[in-house]
């Protein structure tokens, strides 16, 4: 269940308030932020370029078990807005392959045009992005992504220590058994070795 903060509640309840995606990329050259509103957002200091209808995304499925869930976030380009198809080689030319893109929800007062609060709905890793070219038309990068709980079925993972839950909260113990539990030899009915005589 998400929590939204006071502001964002009112203008809700008030029928008052407009809501934008926002997509960020996180390259080894830094970070790319686009949105679907018009002009420059900057949001946590990453400045998103925007022009309407820029960013599209499929629906987000959600899964009971611990699988992840895959996506596809299209960039159109818009050369007035600075995302012409030579922007887009080169997002596609970065390497991009298994780094981390985030998809959020911003709330804006229609007003002001003051953002409200940004919801992240989705993080995930990028696995491809295919190109796709119209001649004397638009050209368009596609962006099929895996989210996150990918992580949780790869072996070979740090466990969390005792160490490192006591740096969250210094009066958690939750986590103290967790080096010795996956160790630990628990002998059922007589120990071995031991005979009555």
């Amino acid at each position: 269940m998400r929590s939204f903060n006071a502001a964002t509640l009112a203008k809700l309840d008030a029928g008052a308030i407009v809501t934008r995606g926002l997509l960020l990329f996180d390259f080894p050259s830094g970070l790319y932020g686009f949105w679907d509103g018009v002009g420059t957002l900057t949001y946590s200091g990453v400045n998103y370029v925007g022009a309407g209808r820029l960013i599209s995304a499929d629906a987000i499925g959600l899964v009971g078990d611990l699988s992840a869930s895959s996506i596809t976030l299209t960039l159109s380009a818009i050369p007035d807005a600075g995302l012409d198809p030579d922007v887009l080689a080169t997002i596609e030319a970065e390497a991009y392959h298994q780094r981390p893109v985030t998809l959020s929800r911003a709330y804006i007062d229609p007003d002001t045009r003051a953002l409200i609060s940004v919801e992240r709905v989705f993080r995930g890793y990028v696995d491809q992005m295919p190109h796709e070219y119209t001649v004397g038309g638009t050209s368009v990068l596609n962006c099929l992504a895996e989210s996150r709980a990918r992580d949780n079925t790869r072996k070979g993972w740090r466990i969390r220590s005792d160490a490192d839950q006591k740096r969250i909260n210094a009066s958690d113990g939750g986590m103290r058994h967790a080096t010795i539990a996956g160790s630990q030899v628990i002998y059922w009915g007589k120990y071995p070795g031991t005979v009555k005589k």
